[in-house]
């Protein structure tokens, strides 16, 4: 069977490896992709640490990581009909049944037997991979393969700016990695009045304002409730979003917004978060939403449509790689010292 390049988790320990593994061969529901452009995501490196149980959890080994990746199509299963060769598709990483409830009703995004591209299933860190039809998102063929792998991970930051109503509002964006980064460009051109971004890095605070950013905040020199609460007459913020997964952001997030306010939760925490539900919910008569992942195939039309022209994406990518320095890779997001990291098979 012939070999290509890959990244792969090969033993439950810290570490992955970059080593030869067989070209895949699609499935009659699948297409085989040269992979052209891949990123690194936050799970990734988890995995990568082998650190949390919800990280490691039933990943059969060895196992191909990458689940943000975009590529062309170069062979077709026998029961494909909405691709041909030649066309340039991103992956979504969600691997859904299409029969459950969730599914029948519109959230596939949730199935009930929901699986991972790069978890469940061997990944795009390589320099081929075969995809499920249902997952293709085909782009237009000039997109560049940078962009196009980003819109996966930037699908995470739509959905949640379209859930938050932002328009017209003041808001706050509590977390200025890539999906908080990606938020600050989308909330801005959303036609939101005023974003405010906490920040804690210069370099963060050096994006955002390239993305559109009308104040930063940076959360090692301020204390951001304060800060928010005095910009806004004491009164908080029209809505907050939530993009980092840690437990005192969640908790600033609750106490920077307004009554009545809005708090869209993205940043998955790494352990429960103890919170005054009567202080900073009820008695606020706080609206709280929480978000996974991506709506398929709205939240997908929504960011393309973005891209087209609107959006300049292109200051949120600090690092472009070989495949082979996937370490490199691993140790800038690790750091906090970075966008999106993408990396390039050939």
């Amino acid at each position: 069977m012939e070999k290509m390049d890959s990244v792969r988790k090969i033993k439950p320990a810290k570490g992955l490896d970059f080593t030869k593994a067989d070209r895949p061969e699609p499935k009659p529901d699948e297409v085989l992709l040269e992979v052209k452009a891949c990123s690194i995501c936050g799970t990734d490196v988890h995995i990568y640490n082998w650190e949390h149980p919800w990280s490691t959890r039933g990943i059969a080994l060895p196992r191909t990581l990458g689940h943000e990746v975009a590529g062309v199509v170069i062979e077709k299963g026998k029961n494909i009909k909405s691709l041909e060769i030649g066309d340039f598709v991103s992956a979504e990483s969600h691997l859904y049944c299409g029969e459950c409830k969730q599914c029948r009703t519109g959230n596939t995004h949730i199935c009930q037997r929901l699986k991972f591209l790069g978890v469940d299933t061997d990944g795009g860190w390589a320099e081929y991979v075969a995809i499920p039809e249902s997952i293709a998102w085909k782009n237009p063929k000039n997109m560049k393969p940078e962009i196009a792998t980003l819109q996966e991970s930037m699908g995470n930051s739509v959905y949640t700016v379209k859930e938050a109503n932002v328009a017209g509002k003041t808001i706050a964006i509590f977390g200025a990695g890539p999906t908080g980064l990606f938020a600050t460009g989308i909330a801005k051109i959303s036609g939101a009045k005023e974003v405010i971004v906490i920040v804690g890095s210069k370099l963060h605070s050096d994006i955002a304002k390239k993305m559109g950013a009308d104040v930063l905040i940076n959360r090692h020199e301020k204390e951001p409730v304060k800060e928010l609460l005095e910009m806004t007459d004491g009164l908080g913020v029209d809505a907050s979003l939530e993009m980092s997964g840690h437990p005192e952001a969640l908790k600033q997030a609750l106490d920077a917004t307004k009554p009545t306010g809005k708090v869209v939760i993205l940043g998955l925490p790494p352990k429960e978060v103890t919170i005054d539900v009567s202080k900073q919910i009820v008695l606020k008569d706080m609206e709280i939403r929480g978000i996974y992942g991506r709506k398929i195939w709205d939240t997908w039309k929504r960011t393309s449509e973005l891209l087209s022209g609107k959006l300049d994406i292109t200051p949120i990518i600090t690092h472009k790689l070989k495949l082979e320095e996937f370490e490199k890779g691993i140790e800038a997001l690790a750091s906090g010292q970075s966008g999106k990291v993408v990396m390039f098979p050939k």
